[in-house]
């Protein structure tokens, strides 16, 4: 019998093992599986999360373009059915200056669009690449004031809690799908403030591209995926795919705690 207790001892430390080095898109979907739940989705982010093409004209000039049908947030909800979903994003944005931009006084690319005039169940926040040429990381423990997001520092980590604290006086209830950086635009510094959002507020989900991601240096990825330095049609279409199958995986693992969210106005 102890040899038995052992063994089953054994088993379930091997399959609690397995299970926190599982990599939630080792396999990647076309399903969008329980993100059928969720029918309002914000999208907060940069170029990439703004399905942003770069081509190169006669000229040589080079020209980015905000396509907002072709990001993955865009292809996320056609493939849901149903839902809808709000591009508060633009190429070149900080975490600062979506603050400005989309919420304090909305001008952006997106038709001056305005976070606050359309609450959402969830919001997949996707800022930081172009942050690391301005901002110091930070220390989210330190750098934000859960009493007044007007005294966060002048930080990566403040203007990007800021910016959750801001949506949750609009939303107290919407789940928040945060994203570390894939490592052709990562930084370590910067993801592991991302991180750390999961940590201080409550109905925060990380997902962690930097730990399970492709490498999106590869000349495999950058030949199926890329145009020059942002993505193409097939890879906004990919992310897409990859976003989905996360989120299915998170929403699995924490059933319960999306058990309101139809609930979520």
């Amino acid at each position: 019998m102890k040899r038995l207790i052992i063994s089953i001892l054994s088993l379930l430390s091997l399959a609690i093992g397995a299970r926190a080095q599982e990599n939630p898109i080792a396999t990647i979907s076309h399903d969008p599986g329980w993100c059928t739940i969720i029918h309002r989705w914000g999208f907060i982010g940069d170029s990439l999360c703004s399905g942003e093409h770069e081509y190169v004209r006669a000229d040589g000039s080079k020209v980015w373009h905000d396509i907002y049908d072709y990001s993955w947030g865009q292809r996320m909800v056609a493939a849901i059915g149903g839902a809808v979903g709000y591009n508060f994003s633009q190429g070149g944005e900080t975490a600062k200056g979506w603050i400005r931009n989309f919420w304090d006084s909305p001008m952006n690319r997106n038709a001056d669009i305005s976070a606050k005039a359309h609450p959402c169940q969830a919001y997949i926040v996707a800022l930081g690449c172009n942050d690391k040429r301005s901002f110091a990381p930070g220390d989210a423990s330190k750098d934000i004031n859960l009493e007044d997001y007007t005294k966060n520092a002048d930080t990566f980590a403040g203007y990007y809690g800021g910016i959750i604290q801001r949506v949750k006086t609009l939303q107290p209830d919407a789940r928040f799908f945060v994203v570390t950086l894939p490592n052709l635009y990562g930084s370590k510094e910067i993801s592991a403030q991302i991180r750390a959002m999961a940590g201080i507020f409550e109905k925060v989900y990380v997902i962690d591209l930097e730990k399970y991601a492709p490498d999106f240096t590869t000349e495999e990825f950058r030949s199926r995926y890329m145009l020059m330095g942002h993505l193409n049609a097939a890879g906004y279409q990919y992310i897409a795919w990859m976003f989905m199958t996360y989120i299915n995986w998170i929403i699995e693992q924490n059933l319960p705690s999306f058990s309101d969210i139809g609930l979520v106005e």
